[in-house]
């Protein structure tokens, strides 16, 4: 089997490196064309036991091959035309792998129909900046990947063997529903981190605690008008409530807590501003209440 794995950040990483390590798949990184020439190795670490894999001479490419049977893209959906040069010789299934919504779930459909698929990774992942390491924590519940009809055998194939690779993962009905309702559910908590600078910031800010648990509310009632949320996004209102963020923050371990306060605060702030504004246009379609996520796109909008 042939993956191309479309973005060598934190994630794509994780699968590709597990992949070429643990079993017999051929993996292909499509990265930027500067970048095609690099001889520089992709290393992984389990955040959990500090267990590192490594490959030494990754094959890069700036196009996927043709000869790829599936396409893992672990790289935004917003700019289509970014997409269009490196996937232009494929005709391969696309698995989406970073969170999509249903607008952004629309816009890549409408170009590339049914041979997109949505999925719901259960991983957490950041790039050491000491030594460009990626850190990594598999959870355990599984990865979801949309389950097609017809079957699809390259993706059947691809379930097989990433669970192989030990990324637990599953093929289900709707997940290109139920992850954005999960997402609306509990993303207020990152924007907030993301607002505050900081753990500590956030729970110090009685204000801003108090908006992130009613966007949370906000988001448990759209996430049910989305689709089928995960049964857990029904504790985000009470995680989001001030005593609770005091409790489960300060309990991280330092890595866990860097990891968050540096993922929602810094390195997703613009996705942030853009996932908030769809929110809003979801809520306003689907009728609901959006006050706090009006005044919460205002608090990101000055970040």
């Amino acid at each position: 089997m042939h993956v191309a794995v479309f973005g060598a950040g934190a994630l794509g990483l994780v699968y590709g490196v597990r992949l070429a390590k643990r079993t017999n798949v051929q993996v292909t990184f499509i990265v930027r064309p500067a970048r095609v020439g690099s001889k520089e190795p992709y290393a992984i670490e389990s955040a959990w036991n500090d267990k590192r894999e490594c490959i030494e001479e990754p094959q890069r490419a700036a196009v996927v091959p043709p000869d790829a049977d599936i396409v893992l893209l672990c790289v935004g959906t917003e700019d289509l035309d970014a997409l269009a040069g490196p996937l232009a010789e494929s005709s391969a299934p696309i698995v989406v792998v970073t969170p999509m919504m249903p607008q952004d779930w629309e816009r890549i459909r409408a170009v590339y129909g049914a041979r997109v698929l949505a999925a719901f990774p259960t991983m957490s992942s950041y790039v050491r900046k000491s030594d460009g390491v990626v850190r990594y924590w598999l959870m355990p519940a599984p990865n979801l990947i949309d389950e097609p009809r017809p079957p699809i055998p390259a993706l059947d194939e691809l379930v097989r063997e990433l669970n192989k690779a030990g990324v637990r993962t599953k093929l289900s009905l709707g997940v290109h529903e139920s992850n954005p309702a999960t997402t609306v559910a509990f993303i207020p908590i990152g924007m907030g981190l993301c607002v505050a600078g900081s753990a500590d910031a956030l729970i110090a800010d009685e204000n801003l605690c108090g908006l992130v648990a009613r966007a949370c509310r906000e988001g448990g009632r759209l996430a049910h008008r989305v689709g089928n949320p995960e049964f857990y996004s029904a504790l985000f209102p009470i995680l989001a409530s001030r005593w609770a963020l005091g409790i489960w923050l300060n309990a991280l371990p330092e890595e866990a807590r860097f990891f968050a306060e540096d993922h929602f605060g810094r390195k997703i702030a613009v996705q942030h501003r853009v996932m908030i504004r769809q929110m809003i246009e979801l809520a306003t379609q689907k009728g609901l209440p959006h006050e706090a996520f009006d005044e919460l796109a205002t608090r990101l909008e000055a970040v």
